[in-house]
């Protein structure tokens, strides 16, 4: 039995993986693949499992009864956050253009049949697979309000909710909170990788700091957004952080130079480096013969926290 050929990717796709995101990037491959596949294309294999976000096997278990309802809800709120994904690629897609190397291309094509039969995969399109809630919000107003000489920043944002489940949350909502989950700044985590030799467009699994309570569900994505997305990689470490990175050290001295700073007699070093608010990426390119595998860095590196806001709806701001 051959197996239908797959479809091509334009040369800007890992671009729009760089700019839109996992999940977004997912949608404009899918779009493009979909183009190309026929009707009664099916997939070479059902054996495997894995998605650019989230995926699981065709084969599910049915939903009770009693459990109709709560069903309906979750599917209702996984179209609506797969719209607000499709929306925002809409939106940046005019922006991609810029053409890039052969490798990442060849890289996107391992996922083709994820992404071509996504229905047979059952794949699911994510913002942030460690947030059942989470959704893509656009940012419609943003300002600082504070002095640029302050020592504290205030801003103002505004974000629109409208056709999400957001929009439910918020209206009427006095006493509850909404969690922002920031992200790294995406040209400082370009000097990152670059400065370890690590690809971004490689894709790893993110099941360390993504764990799905379904069972055979892989969570995948790409280094680049492990990094400015999930791994909080301008933070400030713990001594903690510096007795597991010692071991990847491959020069004895730098070594010996890291695992010194857990000691008492280095604690007023480790605070100088404190109180300079040193963060994981200066530690990591500080020591040259590190040599730590890409899926070891979530062990090392804790997720970026949330920011809880309290809200308190205003019909008289916004009418």
């Amino acid at each position: 039995m051959s197996s239908p050929s797959a479809p091509q990717l334009p040369p800007w796709w890992p671009k729009a993986a760089a700019v839109a995101g996992g999940a977004a990037a997912t949608l404009i491959t899918l779009r493009l693949l979909s183009k190309g596949a026929t009707s009664d294309s099916k997939p070479a294999t059902s054996s495997a499992k894995a998605t650019s976000t989230r995926a699981a096997p065709a084969a599910a278990a049915p939903a009770g009864k009693g459990t109709a309802d709560a069903a309906d809800s979750a599917k209702a709120l996984l179209e609506a956050k797969a719209a607000a994904v499709q929306k925002y690629v809409v939106e940046v897609g005019d922006k991609i253009g810029e053409p890039v190397a052969a490798k990442p291309l060849d890289a996107a094509a391992d996922l083709g049949k994820y992404l071509a039969f996504k229905d047979e995969y059952r794949t699911r399109f994510m913002a942030r697979p460690d947030v059942g809630e989470g959704q893509l919000l656009k940012v419609t107003d943003w300002r600082r309000l504070t002095p640029e000489t302050y020592d504290r920043t205030t801003f103002h944002v505004e974000v629109d909710v409208s056709g999400t489940s957001v929009e439910k949350l918020v209206n009427g909502a006095n006493g509850k909170a909404l969690s922002v989950y920031a992200t790294n700044d995406a040209d400082a985590v370009k000097r990152f990788l670059d400065a370890m030799g690590l690809d971004p467009f490689e894709v790893v699994s993110a099941e360390e700091i993504a764990p799905q309570d379904e069972e055979g569900v892989v969570v995948l994505t790409t280094v680049a957004k492990l990094f400015t997305q999930y791994l909080d990689l301008f933070g400030k470490p713990t001594r903690e952080f510096l007795k597991k990175l010692a071991p990847y050290a491959q020069d004895i001295l730098e070594k010996v130079k890291i695992a010194e700073l857990t000691l008492e007699r280095k604690t007023e070093e480790f605070q100088d480096r404190q109180a300079r608010a040193q963060t994981y990426a200066e530690y990591l390119t500080e020591f040259k013969s590190l040599r730590i595998p890409v899926d070891k860095y979530a062990e090392l590196i804790p997720t970026i926290k949330q920011r809880v806001y309290s809200i308190c709806s205003s019909s008289d701001y916004r009418p």
